[in-house]
């Protein structure tokens, strides 16, 4: 047996410090957070969202990943609402993920741009170009 040693020469642990439990910033105001909600306008927010870049291809991505994942899920377990479950979580997943990625790739082209490597070319002027050369062929060819 091991024996408990009383001596006062004994080294105490150190004290432990209580985790903080109340947030050191200052709570949001009321005010601030009820005209926050009074600013959303979900008729033009949710409208306008369909605009955005990479909005079409996220969700027809996510709906179809969720999609498979339900399925999967029901085919494999039997149990519809775990399925159901498991289909929106893999849309949302899926979603937010294709949509991250679209984004960051605009972001990369963007940053290539902006260093000078990759010109910056006008549709246009490419489409005139193409018919110049054509107009320029057939008229060789007569």
């Amino acid at each position: 047996m091991s024996e408990v040693n009383n001596s006062p020469t004994k080294e105490c642990l150190p004290d432990i410090p209580e985790p903080v439990l109340n947030d050191p910033r200052p709570a949001p105001d009321r005010d601030q957070v009820v005209s926050a909600f009074k600013s959303l306008e979900p008729t033009r927010n949710f409208s306008s969202m369909t605009k955005s870049p990479c909005a079409k291809e996220s969700f027809i991505d996510g709906a179809a990943f969720g999609l498979g994942v339900g399925l999967l899920k029901a085919l494999r377990s039997g149990a519809g609402r775990s399925a159901a479950n498991w289909g929106f979580g893999g849309f949302v997943l899926a979603t937010i993920g294709t949509w991250e990625y679209c984004h960051y790739m605009i972001r990369q082209k963007r940053q290539i741009m902006a260093s000078g490597q990759m010109p910056v070319v006008n549709t246009l002027d490419v489409d005139a170009a193409k018919r110049r050369e054509a107009i320029a062929a057939r008229q060789r060819d007569v």
